[in-house]
């Protein structure tokens, strides 16, 4: 089983994009999104950092989402709704949350 966060990315005048992360990559990958989002290139980098973090192995049917990321960029928007995941994954989450504060976005962070 693989645990996944769907991550639901509006950029500019691009069509929303909808990745699955795994969860082992859901920090690196917000920190990676954070840096994007704060350079001048973000519609250019978004097809870059699509294919560093989505998953590209088969889904099956034991693989669970265990979360979401939707972020807007043009509303300086990012909200983060996750279950069951670990409390350090939790701190690890609060903690990018503020970082996104620091630049600008309204979060929304929802955690058990």
């Amino acid at each position: 089983m693989v645990e996944c966060a769907m991550y639901n990315i509006t950029v500019g005048n691009i069509h929303p994009s909808v990745i699955c992360v795994e969860i082992s990559k859901l920090v690196p990958s917000l920190r990676s999104l954070r840096e994007l989002l704060q350079s001048g290139y973000i519609e250019e980098g978004l097809q870059e950092f699509i294919e560093d973090y989505s998953r590209k192995d088969e889904v099956m049917p034991s693989d669970k989402t265990v979360g979401f990321v939707v972020v807007n960029s043009a509303k300086r928007m990012m909200s983060l709704s996750f279950s069951s995941i670990s409390r350090d994954l939790i701190s690890a989450l609060r903690l990018e949350a503020d970082e996104f504060k620091k630049i600008g976005y309204t979060t929304e962070l929802d955690v058990p």
